[in-house]
């Protein structure tokens, strides 16, 4: 009778493959021993201390998680209603992200030459690009190929923005978008504040509106998803000879372009919950002043009028003003739209998502890409792009493959917890964060361009054009503004490629050494 490990052991094998890999993209290179070690009391320390520069570069961490997937794989439930537990498809999403991580630290490693230490302690070969990439297209197409159980790209909903939207929020078991999320249970102990901390200021459910908006999502990021004929193209809100550009519609500026947009991100003149977000700045006079307000309860009459009457939206954006947007605009994605689920006693209950089909598809893409099969790039790129509402396929090649994945996966993924580690693996996070302050022309020029600095965060202001008898008269337009807490830029140091680790423990095991740069 053939023997077989406890499912629990399984599940152990992938949690732990889950958190080593977790820990590689933070720290680099770590020791880990996954045989019984026996030692002596009086000799602990010195047998407990491994030593980095003899244990190997940090491929081997990368190839322990991968080896771990592929041991356990077959052993677990092939099953796309288990979500919140390891099945075939949860490891294979871990392989496939590990490998592709992995694969693009060797590629690209070289851009970064001081990224280094000696012995090559941090950092993969080169040479080893192209088995890493295999690898994770291998994993992905298992999973693309249904070998781990029936997934798929959510489509339930015809709005395309409302269908991305729900991808987050649809716990049933019709969503097969889903690989493994954290999940959570109202009224069992286990919530979250996620939507209590960044739901629009005006629909707050927190008593006095005490807490909200708290996550603003930049003018850089909404530029960033393209037109629906694709092109990218800044906010329009300028004429070429300067003058402003005005629409009848508050919403009108963000037309034809990208679903994703509106589902990630919530637009001046949308709503939450059945309610209008109430974000505005201003008027704009005659004269190009702004006339405004320091809180929507402060009533002002408007010139050559005597009724006093709201000049400024309940939701912002105003200057510094707590729990308002600074940005014009407010998070979507993982918001919660059931009623309570902003208040502090109940929380929310929506699971986040730690791999689905969605980022599956973009993985293989990328490895296809670098393998140099663009026509299968191509092919997985655009079934993502599809649900977004593009019908005009695009065709990746050696000159706008890289560009393309990067934005693919920087909107399609936004605030799902991979723009970061995207930007260290490709090894160009200390070119996008280089310390520069930024201009408004930095900001409308390169978009879709990885490199692209992106070291501030910019916002978009709504006016009213108040001009009676003048034809653009209660029409809007649109300012791009820097928020005036912003004063810095971000700097991205080579130190910053690697987590430090603890000087204590570094003190306590003499054969640690610091990271690089740091």
């Amino acid at each position: 009778m053939a023997f077989r490990i406890p499912q629990r052991f399984e599940v152990f094998s992938d949690c732990k493959g889950f958190s080593f890999n977790g820990l590689i993209n933070s720290v680099g290179k770590f020791t880990c021993t996954c045989s019984i070690a026996r030692f002596k009391l009086d000799n602990l320390l010195t047998a407990c201390c491994f030593d980095l520069r003899t244990n190997g570069v940090c491929s081997c961490q990368y190839d322990f998680v991968i080896a771990e997937s592929e041991d356990i794989k077959n052993s677990l439930p092939v099953d796309a209603t288990i979500k919140s537990r390891a099945t075939k498809a949860a490891a294979l999403a871990l392989e496939c992200r590990a490998a592709l991580y992995a694969g693009s630290i060797a590629k690209y490693g070289a851009m970064t030459p001081l990224v280094s230490l000696p012995g090559d302690i941090v950092g993969i070969p080169a040479n080893k690009s192209q088995e890493y990439y295999t690898k994770a297209l291998s994993a992905a197409n298992e999973i693309i190929d249904g070998k781990a159980g029936a997934y798929k790209l959510y489509n339930s909903i015809p709005n395309l923005s409302e269908n991305f939207a729900a991808i987050f929020y649809d716990k049933t078991t019709s969503n097969k978008e889903s690989i493994f999320v954290e999940d959570f249970k109202a009224y069992a102990g286990k919530t979250h504040s996620y939507t209590v901390n960044t739901q629009p200021f005006s629909q707050s459910e927190e008593a006095a509106n005490s807490d909200a908006g708290r996550l603003n999502p930049s003018l850089n990021l909404v530029q960033s998803y393209e037109k629906l004929d694709n092109t990218f193209s800044p906010i329009e809100t300028i004429n070429s000879d300067g003058t402003p550009v005005y629409y009848s519609l508050i919403t009108d500026v963000f037309k034809n372009r990208d679903a994703r947009l509106a589902a990630t991100v919530i637009l001046p003149g949308e709503s939450f919950k059945g309610k209008l977000v109430d974000v505005w700045a201003g008027y704009i006079l005659s004269n190009g002043t702004v006339f405004t307000a320091a809180n929507s309860s402060v009533l002002r009459a408007l010139p050559g009028t005597t009724e006093n009457v709201q000049v400024v939206g309940s939701d912002g954006p105003v200057d510094g003003l707590a729990f308002r947007t600074q940005t014009g605009f407010y998070n979507r994605k993982y918001l919660d739209p059931i009623p309570q689920s902003g208040t502090r006693g109940r929380g929310s209950d929506l699971p986040f998502i730690r791999y689905r089909y969605a980022e599956i598809l973009l993985n293989a893409a990328e490895a296809s890409f670098e393998l140099g099969n663009f026509t299968k790039a191509s092919f997985f790129i655009n079934q993502v792009r599809s649900r977004a509402g593009f019908t005009i396929p695009i065709t990746l090649n050696s000159d706008n493959g890289f560009d393309r994945i990067a934005n693919e996966r920087r909107v399609e993924l936004a605030f799902e917890g991979h723009f970061l580690f995207d930007m260290k693996r490709w090894r160009i996070a200390n070119s996008v964060w280089d310390g520069s302050k930024m201009t408004i022309t930095d900001l409308r020029s390169n978009i879709g361009v990885a490199t692209k600095r992106n070291t501030q965060p910019f916002g978009l202001l709504p006016y009213k054009y108040f001009n009676p008898g003048n034809i653009n008269h209660g029409k809007w337009l649109f300012k791009e503004v820097l928020p005036g807490k912003v004063t810095g830029a971000l700097s991205f140091r080579n130190g910053n490629y690697y987590s430090q680790i603890d000087p204590l423990a570094i003190i306590a095991n003499p054969k640690l050494l610091k990271q690089p740069n740091q």
